[in-house]
């Protein structure tokens, strides 16, 4: 990156050692707005990805990224996900159901918060969240279940009617099923849409 090249050369001219300092000054020097790791903080809260802010500031991704992580921003990680997973022998061919994609964006937003997944990625989640709402359904998974037409082409999971077995859960709630401590505030019912 050319910038980054012209600031360290600035930044050893004017016997600045912080990357962050040699940054804002040239910045400043220029009328530009300086990129710190609050105002970093503030536009990831407001659901603005690091790709995007590098952008908007003519800066690396990279560097994005370390005024993030210095701001204690954690980035979201999909691990955390596959580990509270409530079934454990789900088959890879049914990565791609919709159903299973809609319940992983939904895991993202109780770990990681609502700004993790935006556009389509929200409306996937609102889908199905209104399907559970409307029909009193919840969601399980049984490797027989066949395909439902026009809504996925790959089976495995289904939305069937509530019991009252299922508590406050939106998945179904049986034997087999796994709910560690994290699962049981995952799963849970959602009481509205997503924003």
């Amino acid at each position: 990156m050319v910038l980054g090249v012209e600031m360290k050369r600035r930044a050893a001219s004017l016997a600045i050692i912080d990357l962050e300092e040699a940054l804002f000054v040239y910045r400043e020097r220029r009328g530009m707005p300086a990129l710190t790791k609050e105002i970093v903080a503030e536009l990831l809260a407001k659901g603005m990805s690091q790709t995007a802010i590098a952008k908007e500031y003519d800066v690396s991704r990279q560097y994005v990224h370390i005024l993030a992580k210095s701001a204690g921003y954690k980035p979201f990680s999909s691990r955390l996900v596959r580990d509270n997973l409530p079934w454990e022998d789900i088959s890879s061919e049914h990565d791609d159901n919709i159903v299973f994609q809609a319940m992983r964006l939904h895991a993202r937003v109780c770990l990681g918060g609502r700004e993790q997944i935006r556009g389509k990625s929200r409306d996937k989640v609102n889908a199905m969240y209104r399907k559970l709402l409307r029909f009193n359904q919840v969601i399980d998974y049984d490797p027989s279940y066949p395909p439902m037409p026009g809504l996925s082409g790959t089976g495995g999971f289904a939305y069937v009617p509530r019991q009252e077995s299922d508590e406050d859960y939106m998945i179904r709630i049986k034997p087999g099923v796994r709910l560690t401590e994290e699962g049981k505030k995952i799963w849970k019912m959602p009481k509205e849409l997503l924003e």
